[in-house]
């Protein structure tokens, strides 16, 4: 039980860590005040402003969320806020429903103990690696423009931050799947966490891959990495949809958390 409250905890701080860093670029700003961990980017389409943390006093809860969707507002900048296990107060979901926000996502944490792991066989056909070169860093963003629906009006602003999350700055490493040369997958091992702790977040895959094990394949080049790198377990974050996938690779749940937001993730959600 213990183990599993450390892997729920590592999620946890991982995920604070890492989305953390989207403040601290170039034109970016990274707030911790009043209970609140956030961040905001040149960029007003979603992730791009995020609150991470919240652990607010109830009477002062509303008055805080109020300044922030503020902050927010002023700059027509969709948001969304991480309501953790460790968030309070207890009601603060539906502190933020009343301030406009709804919960899109269900974020289930898993964990993987890296000691006596090893990794499954990767899938035929498909090569793994870090995205280090330019041509790479073009694909990785171009699959997130794609993944994250960016409109082309704020497609620019984002590979700018892109190009700003470079080694000694961002700690971790952009990974990619190539189908015959082709970039078809992508993904980002994260380090930026507890110590000890790899996290893996961003995978996405292009529909016409789907199906040839990309993102399983994926997910174990980089714990196998993070594993080489002397780390003593994994974490992410997965969908309901995707449980399963990371489950075959050797993740396993641990908790969750709920996603709200001022708009739905992606468009075909209502």
């Amino acid at each position: 039980m213990m183990a599993r409250m450390g892997a729920l905890e590592d999620c946890e701080e991982a995920l604070v860590a890492h989305w953390s860093q989207l403040g601290r670029l170039p034109g970016s700003r990274l707030h911790a005040d009043d209970g609140l961990v956030w961040f905001e980017t040149p960029v007003r389409h979603l992730p791009y402003n995020g609150v991470v943390r919240i652990r607010l006093d109830a009477d002062m809860a509303d008055r805080a969320i109020a300044r922030v969707m503020g902050r927010f507002a002023v700059r027509h900048a969709d948001c969304w806020w991480a309501v953790h296990p460790s968030a309070t107060p207890p009601d603060v979901g539906e502190r933020l429903a009343a301030a406009g926000l709804k919960p899109v996502e269900r974020m289930n944490f898993m964990a993987l103990e890296l000691g006596d792991w090893r990794p499954p066989a990767a899938p035929s056909g498909v090569v793994f690696g870090t995205a280090e070169d330019e041509a790479a860093l073009r694909a990785y963003t171009e699959l997130t423009l794609l993944y994250w629906e960016i409109p082309e009006e704020e497609q620019e602003a984002v590979a700018e931050l892109h190009r700003a999350i470079v080694p000694g700055r961002f700690p971790g490493m952009r990974w990619l799947a190539r189908i015959d040369g082709e970039p078809v997958g992508k993904a980002y091992l994260s380090l930026a966490g507890p110590p000890g702790v790899a996290s893996i977040y961003g995978m996405s895959v292009r529909p016409e891959a789907r199906g040839r094990h990309v993102a399983s394949g994926l997910t174990a080049a980089m714990t196998a990495r993070a594993q080489a790198l002397g780390c003593h377990r994994a974490v992410l974050h997965a969908t309901d949809m995707a449980v399963g996938l990371y489950a075959r690779v050797g993740f396993s749940p641990c908790g969750s958390a709920t996603i709200f937001a001022t708009a739905p993730v992606w468009s075909e959600e209502d």
